[in-house]
């Protein structure tokens, strides 16, 4: 097993100038018919503390998709995150940034539904120290996912998983996901409390999710869109399919 650990800068870097596919990325989003974002976000490092720009420490710095990867290089990002929030207009919410009122308001169209399962949430004998998972919660997660995501199809058509470095991601694709208010949400929820998620993220607090194939600085891994037979030989531990560059 490749040891699990955060990345320099000068790593952030190399990843973001000569290996990020930013079209990869966008086909994600085509072939799962999902709108492309209006509005991405990055944390410069606020759990790692390595930080190109120590005064942005703990913000979340949102912006427009024009231009993304010349960003990432200049921002050297511990995450990159996409808005899944769908907005009337985008711009507004960019000039007030009150987005913890985004459901209160008649600008937001909808949201992405999305589920988050972390090895934090699993309970074993690693104690939960960095990097807050072992060799037995870690494929514990995944398993989770492949779980969810198969009670999920018996009432959604799209369904797809995506490894974020960490757990692993179940995303909901359907339109009629997209609409669903917070108690209809909160209802899903208690239907997949069993799964190790997290439940701000899929009640639809949290907007904000990793962009598949971008690097989740804290651990060295790619973020990576699973097909469902994927999920079920993946070992998130031995997987070099999640590796960057300079760490082969």
């Amino acid at each position: 097993m490749i040891k699990f650990r955060p990345s320099t800068l000068a790593e952030r870097e190399i990843f973001y100038r000569e290996e990020f596919n930013l079209n990869k990325a966008k086909d994600w989003f085509r072939k799962n018919k999902i709108d492309y974002p209006q509005l991405f976000a990055v944390d410069m490092g606020s759990e790692t503390g390595i930080i190109k720009d120590k005064k942005k420490k703990n913000q979340i710095i949102n912006m427009w998709p024009e231009h993304l990867q010349d960003k990432l290089v200049n921002y050297l990002p511990e995450d990159v995150y996409y808005d899944r929030n769908s907005y009337k207009n985008a711009e507004l919410m960019l000039k007030t940034l009150d987005f913890k009122n985004a459901w209160k308001s008649k600008n937001l169209i909808g949201q992405e539904l999305a589920f988050d399962i972390d090895p934090e949430n699993i309970k074993c004998k690693c104690k939960k120290r960095f990097p807050k998972f072992c060799e037995e919660c870690m494929p514990k997660a995944v398993k989770s996912a492949i779980a969810l995501a198969e009670l999920l199809k018996e009432r959604f058509e799209k369904v797809g998983l995506v490894y974020s470095g960490r757990g692993m991601h179940v995303h909901v694709f359907d339109k009629e996901a997209f609409g669903l208010s917070i108690k209809e949400r909160e209802e899903l929820n208690k239907k997949a409390k069993k799964f190790y998620i997290d439940p701000w993220v899929s009640r639809g607090y949290i907007r904000l999710m990793r962009l598949p194939y971008s690097l989740n600085a804290l651990v060295s891994r790619i973020v990576i869109p699973l097909t469902m037979k994927e999920a079920k030989k993946f070992n998130p531990l031995t997987a070099k399919t999640t590796l960057p560059r300079f760490l082969k």
